[in-house]
Formats: structure tokens, C-alpha cells, sequence
């Protein structure tokens, strides 16, 4: 919520208390990345639990996992997923378009979500076998996609095999904050990827090799102080591997000092890391992705730049603590189901964010149908310009009040009172409207009163 308060004094004085904009504001954004296992076995489509409940797969409006990610409460704070990443889809079309559908149809809002018109691709031509390509969904009334930009191998997507280590093709998007407009400070980027499974040496080569893709390209293509998250499936297995540690570097593998990320869940970077091996402490069994069903691996991650981890002013920043496994917090023991009974993952943590509630056992069934992995979540920060009160008018008995840099499709509140110490959730709201563009007027009808010459107005955009 952003606020702005104002005195009119009504007669021959109109007086302006706050016509300075405000200290920055922020928008919440929630990242999801999520290899959902939609192309094995000729599954095309989103897998049962992921939309709707596995027992009515068609029934979108009582949700499923994606939904459920935005009940749950993360620093007392829910809301509804912000930024989809995506592994293992068979075609925008076939998987992805269901996706965006189901999420409009729960949240009862035409176009709420949408998707890259990109389609990507992969090594082979080969969506099947676990194999298919990269996207994402994201949030409309949050977001908008600036571009979306493959991450090929030098010679093109042709090059989509084991000599270059990049099988699945990876995606960069470029997002910025909805409704305002796009500058330096409020843009940020979102790798996705899918690295090349498997345990042995020349596996770890092959991630190696998309590792130095990804960070080669940020190199050449980003700024200096970009806002990055790398995203996706990473099949690492320990922290010592070349390809994890390349994400980690602070220089690019062509010498250029940037980019470099940091994993929430190793800030020390700790080298001797087996997340592949059984093991009864809670921390690292909460790291754990897949599978859902039988809990031994860390394969999804989401690193990111330290600019951002660290929250130096200026762009997005991590929410510290948000970082978490969705349906697991290591109660649920190594190779077991998340599904057990005894998961307290999901324990008081879920409100009502949509037309029904999900409880968290539904969630836990859902989870160990929708994908053999779980979704890994994290809250990020993104900057907005502040609203400023650029006039304000006095047609008798009618106050207008004209205000700048307001977001699209927030809705303004105009509320009044005569003490400027009543706690806020006391005073009138006088009139409201939903913002079109950055700069609005509105009027608020019979606000001007005689009988009280000095009323307090705080003008709240929400």
C-alpha cells in the first residue's frame, strides 16, 4: 500500500502538505520454478494435482498445487505465484496453455496469467523422455515480459547435444514491473534451465558446459549490475561440481567480472556438499526436490545474483527467509513420500487466497501426482516509482485530486478525517478508481464541507 497525505483548507487558501512523492515502494513478486514431468511416458499435458485435484482433473476452480503455492504464507505474507518457470513441458500449446487457463479460471480474472509466445526447443527435436522444452507463465497484473530471448550454444540451436553440454534449450525472460513504466532500476531477468541428469563424469561435463553457456551470455548480453535469477532443474548432486560452481563464480568463463550468483541454501559456498546421500539431518532433507514420492535429491534450484541476495538498493531484491522447498521442511524422512501423514510442511501456513481453500493435505496428495519433483519457492522485491499528488482542486462541494506515477490497474482510495491521529482503518473513504494509466483524476463527490474548514486527506493506492 502506498499513502499520501494532504490538508485542504477550504476558502480562499488551498493548501498541499504532501505534493513530494513518497520514500520508493516495492511489489512483491513470487518465483516458481518447477520441473512439472510433463513428457514421459506420452503425457503432453499437465499432470493430475498440478491444476486440480487428481480425483477431477477438469476442475480447475478447486485448484491445485500452482494454487496452492499462493496460499501459503511466506514472512505472514500470501499471494498468488508471480513468475512460472518451467522444465519438462512437451509444447506451449499442449502443456502450457492448460496452465495459463486454469489459473485465470481459479482466480475468476480473464488474461490474470499468460505465457511466452516463445517456444522453445530442445536437442533432437525430442519432447519426450524427459527431454522437453523450457517455458513460463507469469502474472500480468504484476509483471510484464520485455523479452523473451533463447540461450543457444555458439552455432544455434543445432548445437542442442552433448558436445556443447546444453541440451534443453535455455531461456532468458526479462520482466518488469506491470503498470509502470520499464527503467534501469526495476528490470530484471530469468534463466531457465534443464541440465543434463546422471551421475557420471561425463554428465557433470555437460552441465559444465551449460553453465559456462549461461554464464557467457549473461556476460556479453546483461549489464554490469543486472538483477538475475538462475533458475530450474540443475540435477547437481554435490556442491563441488564444475557446473554448480560456474553458476558461483564471481567472473564469467570469458573473464568478465559479473553475473556471479550466490545459493540461499550454501551463502558460504561450502564445496563438499553430498545432497545425494541419505541422511536424517532436517536442513538437508528440506533442501530435497525429487522426487516427490521418495525424497533423495536437490535437483532445483534457484541462485541468483548477489546484488540481488544481498538487497543493494536499486533493483530486485531477495525477501530473506522465502526461500524454501513448497511441501517440504524436512520432517519427511530420506526416500519417503511428502505425502506421509506426518508432513508438517504445509502446518499453519496456508489462508484462503482464491474462491475455495486448499488444505494442506489435499496439497500433499496433489504433489505426489502433479511431478516426480517439487516446486521450489522464493518472495523477491521489485521497486516502483511512488504516486504523487501532482493538484488538488476545489469545485464546491466536490474535491478533484490529480495524481502521477500510479500503477496500472491499482485501485485509489480517497479517505478523510478530522483527526490526524485516528489509526487509518477509522477514517472515510470518499471515493475510489481504478487507475487506467500513471496519471489520474478523480473526483470525490460532496468531500468539500463548510463546517469543517481544515479535514485531513490521505489519498492510499492499493
Amino acid at each position: 500500500m502506498k499513502a499520501l497525505l494532504f490538508q485542504v483548507f477550504l476558502g480562499p487558501i488551498l493548501l498541499l502538505l504532501a505534493a513530494a512523492p513518497l520514500a520508493a515502494q516495492t511489489r512483491m513478486v513470487r518465483v516458481v520454478t518447477y520441473n512439472i514431468e510433463a513428457d514421459i511416458n506420452r503425457v503432453t499435458a499437465p499432470l493430475p494435482g498440478l491444476i486440480a485435484p487428481p480425483a477431477s482433473p477438469g476442475s480447475y476452480q478447486s485448484g491445485g498445487v500452482l494454487e496452492g503455492i499462493g496460499e501459503e504464507l511466506l514472512n505472514g505474507h500470501a499471494q498468488p505465484l508471480d513468475v512460472l518457470a518451467l522444465e519438462e513441458t512437451t509444447s506451449n500449446p499442449q502443456t502450457v496453455a492448460p496452465i495459463v487457463n486454469a489459473l485465470n479460471t481459479f482466480y475468476g480474472v480473464a488474461g490474470m496469467y499468460s505465457n511466452s509466445s516463445y517456444q522453445a526447443t530442445e536437442s533432437g527435436g525430442d519432447t519426450a523422455d524427459g527431454n522437453g522444452p523450457n517455458a513460463v507463465v507469469f502474472n500480468t497484473r504484476t509483471l510484464q515480459l520485455l523479452a523473451s530471448v533463447p540461450v543457444d550454444p555458439a552455432g544455434g540451436p543445432s548445437h542442442l547435444d552433448s558436445a556443447s553440454g546444453e541440451l534443453r534449450e535455455v531461456m532468458r525472460y526479462e520482466f518488469a514491473p506491470a503498470g509502470v513504466p520499464v527503467t534501469a532500476s526495476n528490470v530484471f531477468y530469468v534463466y531457465v534451465s534443464h541440465y543434463k541428469s546422471g551421475t557420471t563424469s561425463s554428465d557433470q561435463s555437460e552441465r559444465a558446459g551449460e553453465a559456462a553457456i549461461i554464464r557467457t551470455n549473461e556476460a556479453i548480453d546483461l549489464p554490469a549490475n543486472a538483477r538475475v535469477i538462475y533458475v530450474g532443474d540443475y540435477n547437481v548432486t554435490a556442491s563441488g561440481e564444475a557446473g554448480y560452481q560456474t553458476m558461483l563464480a564471481a567472473t564469467a568463463p570469458n573473464g568478465i567480472t559479473q553475473g556471479g550468483g550466490i545459493d540461499p541454501m550454501n551463502t558460504n559456498n561450502n564445496q563438499s556438499i553430498n545432497w545425494g546421500a541419505s541422511t536424517t539431518a532436517t536442513n538437508m532433507l528440506a533442501l530435497e526436490t525429487e522426487h516427490s514420492y521418495a525424497l533423495e535429491y536437490r535437483d532445483d534450484l534457484q541462485v541468483m545474483t548477489t546484488n540481488a541476495y544481498y538487497g543493494a538498493a536499486g533493483g530486485l531484491k531477495y525477501v530473506p527467509g522465502t526461500y524454501h522447498v513448497f511441501g517440504n521442511n524436512g520432517t519427511t524422512a530420506y526416500y519417503g513420500s511428502v505425502n506421509n501423514g506426518a508432513n508438517t510442511a504445509l502446518a499453519n501456513r496456508l489462508v484462503t487466497n482464491g474462491p475455495v481453500f486448499i488444505p494442506a493435505a489435499q496439497l500433499f496428495l496433489d504433489l505426489t501426482n502433479a511431478s516426480d519433483h517439487l516446486p521450489v519457492v522464493a518472495d523477491y522485491t521489485i521497486p516502483l516509482p511512488a504516486p504523487v499528488i501532482s493538484s488538488v482542486s476545489v469545485l464546491a462541494p466536490n474535491l478533484v485530486v490529480t495524481v502521477a506515477n500510479c500503477a496500472t490497474n491499482s485501485v485509489l482510495t480517497l479517505l478523510t478525517s478530522t483527526n490526524l491521529a485516528l489509526a487509518l482503518t477509522n477514517w472515510t473513504a470518499m471515493a475510489a478508481t481504478t487507475a487506467t494509466s500513471g496519471n489520474v483524476a478523480f473526483t470525490a463527490t460532496n468531500a468539500w464541507d463548510a463546517a469543517n474548514p481544515g479535514g485531513f486527506f490521505i489519498f492510499r493506492e492499493n
